[in-house]
């Protein structure tokens, strides 16, 4: 409740318009109303971002379950070539 009532006051305070520009769309909005909607855009990027990486586990998981281990890979995300074995520094 207290983060609702600080994002109305935030919103009120930054209420002076602005002219946003984004692949030729033109919108006049305010600047609270603006920042608020760039947080969510950004919140919804990270939450995809964050599916799309507990899925890949959750498949490696389930294929080790099965007997069948996941590609090796090195660091680059490339696979690595059988027999060379990965160093490490120590």
């Amino acid at each position: 409740m207290l983060a609702l009532i600080v994002l109305v006051i935030f919103i009120a305070q930054n209420a002076q318009a602005v002219k946003l520009s984004f692949l030729g769309a033109q919108v006049r909005l305010s600047v609270g109303v603006a920042l608020l909607l760039a947080a969510i855009a950004g919140a919804l990027l990270m939450a995809a971002a964050g599916t799309a990486r507990i899925t890949q586990l959750r498949r490696a998981i389930h294929r080790t379950r099965r007997g069948r281990p996941p590609a090796p890979a090195t660091p680059g995300g490339q696979p690595t070539a059988p027999g060379n074995k990965e160093q490490r520094p120590c």
